[in-house]
């Protein structure tokens, strides 16, 4: 599909939800597309669960917030799990793109980490709830499979980011040891700031700015190569 045939067919989802939105008091649902009706049903679905949690949340409150019936809502999503998992998914996905985005960048080496610790902190403040959904929100658990094929998309994400610091660690740039240990102490070390500040918005944080970049120069000092 050309670029412009994938504007028009974006620009005419979006008129549908938008028409959606502007019928929703009357209690009229116009009939969407279905990639359109899945992105609406997504949608309000997150936002409900950010307020009442997942366990809080039923799937009658989601149709019915979406403006329609738990079968049509079930004929996009077999179960809720189902739908947690693709708000998960989706999340993920961009995050992947971002890191892969960074790591292709025309940027020098040495600089590239910063990139992508900044990178991913931004990400998760400007996509505060598809953040929560797929880090803070505790999920449904798989206490009988050996292996939950539902993470695939938080693994991917994972890889492209341990992917990028190996290559950092190879040119010299990060310190040595485990590059498996390495990037997930980082990971957990990012997270846990992005985390607090939108967990805990209220708290006085003073500058988040330069918080931030208090943050970003503590992981530098701890993990570049000081060689």
């Amino acid at each position: 599909m050309s670029s412009s045939a994938k504007d028009s067919s974006n620009t005419a989802e979006a008129s549908e939800v938008d028409r959606v939105v502007a019928h929703r008091a009357t209690g009229v649902v116009p009939r969407l597309k279905s990639a359109a009706r899945r992105e609406d049903i997504l949608n309000h679905a997150s936002r409900l669960f950010l307020s009442y949690g997942i366990a809080g949340t039923s799937t009658r409150m989601i149709a019915n917030a979406v403006g329609i019936s738990q079968p049509s809502l079930y004929a996009h999503f077999a179960t809720k799990e189902a739908l947690t998992n693709a708000l998960s998914a989706r999340a993920f996905a961009s995050l992947e793109d971002l890191i892969a985005k960074i790591r292709s960048a025309d940027i020098p080496a040495a600089t590239r980490l910063e990139a992508m610790i900044r990178g991913y902190i931004r990400f998760a403040l400007d996509q505060g709830a598809a953040y929560r959904i797929a880090f803070m929100l505790e999920g449904p658990m798989h206490e009988d499979e050996a292996f939950n094929p539902d993470i695939l998309p938080g693994m991917q994400a994972f890889a492209g980011f341990r992917d990028g610091l190996a290559l950092l660690q190879q040119e010299g740039h990060l310190r040595e040891g485990s590059t498996d240990h390495l990037a997930q102490s980082l990971w957990a070390s990012t997270h846990g700031l992005c985390a607090l500040l939108l967990a805990r918005p209220d708290f006085p944080w003073g500058e988040i700015e330069a918080m931030i970049d208090f943050h970003v120069e503590i992981i530098l000092a701890a993990y570049q190569n000081k060689a």
